[in-house]
C-alpha cells in the first residue's frame, strides 16, 4: 500500500511537474503536495494538472524571512506518516514543521540543497541544529553530502536525491530532431551570418549573476586570436541593454534570442550548438544542455556553484575555468573546440550522464529509498 507522504514547499516551479507526476504515478509510497500556487520571482508556477493536485498554502517574503501559511492542518491528518519539507532556515514554518512533526511521531525529512560550501564553526553548528530536525536531508548532489560529514553531520542522515527536468519529454524532442537532423528548419546557426563558425549558447535569464560579461569578454580574446564565436543568448532580464552594448562594443556576433518557454524550440537550439557556456554559476541549465547532447563550459570553484555542476564531467561533458577569468575562460573555450573528439560521441556521453542521475525516474527511486529506510526494522 505504501507509505502516506506529505510534500511541502513553499511553491512548486515549473520545472518541478515532471518529478512530482512521476512520484505521483510511480512512486512507492502515497504522495500528496503543498504549497502555494502564485508566481513568485518571476519562476512560474506548477499549479497541478489532472495527475498532481497542489493543496493551496499561502507564500511571502518579508526581507529575507520566507513567511508560509496554512499548513497547520495537515498536523490534523493522523493517515500522514512522513512529511518532506523545503530545507530553508530562513522559513520558520520549515523549523515548526520538523518540530511538531517530530513531536507527533511523525517522520520528517528535508529537501534542501543542504551544504553548499565549508562555514565558519559557529555557523555551521547552527546549520547542523537545524537539519538535525529532520530524521533525513535530501541534497542534489555529493558534495553537499562530504560537506555534511566533515563538519560532523552523519552521512546515513543524508541522501543525494541529485535533481531533474522533464527528461521523458526530451526522449521525444530528441527523436524528433534525429528524424530530421539534415534539416534547417529551427537550427541557431541560421541566426548568424558566418553559420560555420563555432556556436556557443546559454539558456538563462539575463542576471548579473550569470556574468556574462566574462562571455564576450572571452569572445573578444579568442576573436583577437583568430578564433571567432556566434554566441546565442536565450533568455531575458535586466541586464539585457548592457550586454547589448556590451556585444556592440566589443564587435561580437551575439544574437539575442529573447525568453523561450517552447521545449521543441529550445532542444533544437541546445542540440545544434557546439557548447553551452554558463560563466558565473550554472544549475539546471547544465541539466538542459546535457540532456541535448551539448557539453557545458562554467567556472570550477565550487564554493560559489549550483550542486548541478557535478554534471560536468572534465573533458567528457565540459570543462572548468578558473572563477572570474576571461583569458582561461577563453582558454577553455579554444580547448574544447579544437579537440578531435567525434560530436555524436560528446552528445552520447552527455546524455549518458543524464540518465544515469539527473531525471525524474532516478530521483523519485531515491526519495522512495529514503523514505522506506525511515521504516526499515
Amino acid at each position: 500500500m505504501g507509505i502516506n507522504v506529505c510534500i511541502i514547499y513553499h511553491h512548486y516551479p515549473h520545472y518541478r511537474a515532471p518529478i512530482l507526476r512521476e512520484l505521483k504515478i510511480n512512486g512507492e509510497h502515497n504522495y500528496e503536495f503543498w504549497g502555494d500556487v502564485e508566481e513568485i520571482s518571476g519562476i512560474k508556477p506548477f499549479t497541478g494538472d489532472e495527475i498532481v493536485e497542489i493543496n493551496r498554502l499561502s507564500f511571502r517574503r518579508l526581507g529575507p524571512v520566507w513567511l508560509l501559511s496554512g499548513y497547520w492542518k495537515i498536523f490534523f491528518r493522523s493517515n500522514l506518516k512522513v512529511f518532506i519539507v523545503l530545507g530553508n532556515p530562513n522559513m520558520p514554518a520549515s523549523w515548526i514543521i520538523a518540530c511538531i512533526g517530530r513531536i507527533l511521531g511523525k517522520r520528517v525529512l528535508f529537501w534542501s540543497h543542504g551544504w553548499r560550501r565549508p562555514e565558519p564553526p559557529i555557523k555551521a553548528r547552527i546549520r547542523n541544529i537545524y537539519f538535525r530536525l529532520s530524521n533525513k536531508v535530501l541534497v542534489y548532489g555529493e558534495r553537499a553530502k562530504s560537506i555534511a560529514a566533515a563538519g560532523g553531520f552523519s552521512e546515513k542522515n543524508v541522501a543525494v536525491i541529485y535533481n531533474s527536468l522533464d527528461f521523458n519529454n526530451s526522449k521525444k524532442i530528441l527523436n524528433r530532431i534525429s528524424m530530421n537532423k539534415n534539416g534547417n528548419t529551427g537550427k541557431p546557426q541560421n541566426f548568424f551570418e558566418e553559420k560555420k563558425r563555432p556556436l556557443v549558447i546559454c539558456t538563462s535569464r539575463l542576471i548579473r549573476s550569470c556574468r556574462f560579461d566574462l562571455l564576450f569578454e572571452a569572445a573578444a580574446e579568442l576573436k583577437r586570436r583568430n578564433r571567432p564565436l556566434n554566441i546565442l543568448l536565450v533568455g531575458d532580464g535586466p541586464e539585457r541593454a548592457d550586454l547589448e552594448a556590451l556585444a556592440k562594443e566589443l564587435l561580437l556576433d551575439v544574437h539575442f534570442f529573447g525568453a523561450c518557454y517552447d521545449e521543441e524550440v529550445l532542444g533544437k537550439l541546445i542540440y545544434f550548438s557546439d557548447l553551452t557556456v554558463s560563466p558565473g554559476k550554472i544549475g539546471l541549465t547544465v541539466i538542459h544542455s546535457l540532456t541535448y547532447g551539448t557539453p557545458a563550459i562554467t567556472h570550477g570553484d565550487m564554493d560559489f556553484q549550483m550542486p548541478e555542476a557535478e554534471a560536468i564531467i572534465p573533458n567528457v561533458t565540459g570543462a572548468f575555468f578558473e572563477r572570474g577569468n576571461y583569458l582561461d575562460l577563453a582558454d577553455k573555450i579554444q580547448e574544447w573546440l579544437s579537440r578531435s573528439t567525434d560530436r555524436n560521441l560528446v552528445r552520447d556521453a552527455c546524455m549518458a550522464e543524464i540518465k544515469e542521475h539527473w531525471t525524474p525516474q532516478n530521483q523519485r527511486r531515491l526519495i522512495d529509498q529514503a523514505v522506506s529506510q525511515l521504516y526499515a526494522p
